[in-house]
């Protein structure tokens, strides 16, 4: 986000790369462990983490230098604009568990095999790829809030569909719907948490982002949709994934207008 500077709109086009990357590996990997003992994932994880370390050194520093003035992190998150949209959030990821956890169970149960499976996850990233080679355009023209809530209610939808529909030309509608549900609603939850903090604090913004979301957030939907899923079932689970995307679009939209990033400076 500070390389961007200005042009902090862009940022969907950089991070698709890491969505191109995902197809990639499953694809090799999937190929490569039909021929090599399974531990061999540990090998490559190990090398791609060496690796990885060894590329983040030579990233360049960005051309504006951030101020390092002490500033209370903390304190900021009690602000009700950045409350509100860590609990909207928060809310968002929950109901993404029945998905991440049971959608590939879900299928084989309904009779599909691992080809359409592999097939209907595939589709879902190169949904996402298309959204987000396209975020400067798409947040040129909508707010960011009005994406967020967007996709809450298209996640509310699918979930909706998922708990009923047994068609596979459904099935696979519903994941044209993951470049709203997860590609729009990452790139706008990001850029919307760097208008809310002010420049000293951004990079802990960031950080409290992605730990309410992607560590809280799928942690919990995890844990309750492992919890219920034998009790409950998976039709039962999307419904209630659906309710909570639907909670979290009202929180998101009580929470009124956020502050421009101006405004959270002098707040």
């Amino acid at each position: 986000m500070d390389h961007l500077g200005n042009e902090k709109k862009r940022y969907g086009a950089i991070r698709a790369w890491e969505s191109i990357s995902f197809i990639l590996t499953v694809m090799v990997v999937g190929r490569l462990i039909d021929v090599a003992p399974i531990r061999i994932i540990l090998v490559l994880i190990l090398a791609g983490s060496m690796l990885q370390s060894f590329l983040s050194t030579q990233v360049p520093d960005p051309t504006e230098i951030r101020s390092r003035r002490a500033l209370s992190g903390f304190s900021l998150l009690t602000r009700r604009p950045v409350l509100l949209f860590l609990l909207s959030a928060f809310l968002m990821l929950v109901s993404h568990g029945t998905y991440y956890s049971f959608f590939s169970i879900h299928l084989e149960s309904l009779g599909y095999g691992g080809t359409f499976i592999g097939f209907a996850w595939a589709l879902a990233s190169g949904a996402e790829i298309l959204v987000m080679i396209n975020s400067e355009r798409i947040f040129k023209r909508y707010p960011m809030r009005k994406v967020l809530v967007f996709s809450f209610l298209v996640a509310a939808a699918r979930w909706s569909i998922l708990g009923w529909a047994e068609s596979g030309a459904v099935i696979l509608l519903t994941q044209l719907l993951h470049a709203a549900t997860y590609g729009a609603f990452h790139m706008a939850s990001i850029l919307y948490i760097d208008s809310l903090m002010p420049t000293p604090a951004k990079t802990f913004g960031q950080s409290a982002n992605n730990a309410m979301t992607y560590g809280l957030g799928m942690m919990t939907g995890f844990f309750l949709n492992g919890f219920f899923f034998d009790r409950l079932g998976a039709q039962t689970l999307f419904m209630l994934s659906a309710a909570t995307a639907i909670t979290g679009a009202a929180v998101l939209m009580v929470g009124g207008r956020s502050k421009n990033a101006s405004n959270a400076k002098n707040a």
